[in-house]
C-alpha cells in the first residue's frame, strides 16, 4: 500500500508543536486564535522524497519523506532554544531506545527518523527576525495495520484445518 504523505505531515506537525510547546504551521505561518502566532514558532515544509518496495511485488509501500523545519524567533537564543526542542522531539530517544515523542499515523510505521541537515541560524533580517533551519528524513513502511486477505481458495491442508 502506497503511503499517503498528508497524514504523516500532520502527525509530524503535531509532534513538533507538542515537543516545543509552540505553534507549528504546515507550510505557512501558524495562527493562534485566527491571528499570526507570536515568535518563537516553527514552520514545517514537506519536501521531496522517494518511494520503493519489495523487488518483485513493489507496491511502493516504503518511503523516505523529507521535511524542513524552520524555527522563527526574535533572537538567536530563542531560535536555538526552539530548534533544540524540535530536534529532541523528532529524533530524541529514551534510555530504553524508544522515541521520546510518538509519531502516530494509522497504517504507517515510521521506523527511522534522521536529522539530515542542521544549517543553524540564518542572518537576522531587517524585521528583527531570526530563522534556524533543520531538515529531517523519515523512513516509513505502509500497510502495517492491514489484515492479510484470506486466500481465494484453500489448499488441501488449509481445508483440513479450517
Amino acid at each position: 500500500m502506497m503511503i499517503d504523505r498528508a497524514p504523516v505531515s500532520k502527525a509530524l506537525q503535531e509532534l513538533i508543536a507538542k515537543a516545543t510547546g509552540r505553534p507549528c504551521g504546515l507550510g505557512v505561518l501558524p495562527l493562534v486564535g485566527g491571528q499570526p502566532a507570536p515568535v518563537p514558532y516553527t514552520v514545517l515544509y514537506p519536501l521531496g522524497g522517494s518511494v520503493g518496495g519489495a523487488p518483485l511485488a513493489d507496491a511502493s509501500e516504503d518511503a523516505d519523506l523529507d521535511y524542513q523545519v524552520t524555527a522563527v524567533a526574535a533572537r538567536t537564543d530563542q531560535a536555538e532554544w526552539i530548534a533544540d526542542r524540535t530536534r529532541n522531539g523528532v529524533v530524541g530517544r529514551t534510555a530504553s531506545g524508544a522515541w521520546q515523542q510518538a509519531l502516530d499515523t494509522p497504517g504507517v510505521d515510521v521506523w527511522a527518523r534522521e536529522l539530515s541537515m542542521d544549517k543553524g541560524v540564518e542572518p537576522q533580517t531587517g524585521e528583527g527576525i531570526v530563522a534556524y533551519v533543520q531538515r529531517y528524513r523519515l523512513r516509513a513502511t505502509g500497510g502495517v495495520d492491514e489484515k492479510p486477505s484470506p486466500p481465494a481458495t484453500l489448499s488441501p491442508i488449509q481445508a483440513k484445518t479450517a
